[in-house]
């Protein structure tokens, strides 16, 4: 009996020896210092936005000219489609007019509206 106590006394003291001996490093502080540089990096680029997003735009006149002919719908580069349908009914509102002076876009409107409309 002894000598099982002895034994597993041995087992357990060893286990215990070899799992301190093994055991990872504590990183704490290196990763603590790895976070912290990163925060900063995104703090900086938070900033760098802020500070381009309180700048004034400025339309030069060859921009503005493009604007008052072409509306925003049909220009790619603004995210429009010159082929979509809301393209022509911007057009349509900006050039199409009728005996009263409105414009006369009912076609145009109902494609608008037909093409948001789910099918059923």
């Amino acid at each position: 009996m002894t000598t099982i106590i002895i034994v597993a006394l041995a087992a357990f003291i060893g286990g215990a020896g070899a799992g301190l001996a093994i055991r990872p490093k504590d990183k704490t502080d290196e990763v603590l210092k790895a976070q912290t540089q990163q925060l900063d990096v995104l703090l900086d680029g938070q900033t760098e936005i802020l500070t381009a997003s309180q700048k004034p735009v400025v339309l030069d006149a060859e921009l503005k000219a493009t604007l008052a002919q072409v509306p925003p719908t049909c220009i790619r580069e603004m995210g429009g489609e010159p082929l979509s349908p809301q393209c022509l009914l911007t057009l349509c509102w900006a050039h199409g007019t009728s005996s009263a002076q409105r414009p006369d876009c009912d076609a145009v409107e109902a494609l608008v509206v037909r093409g948001f409309t789910p099918e059923q």
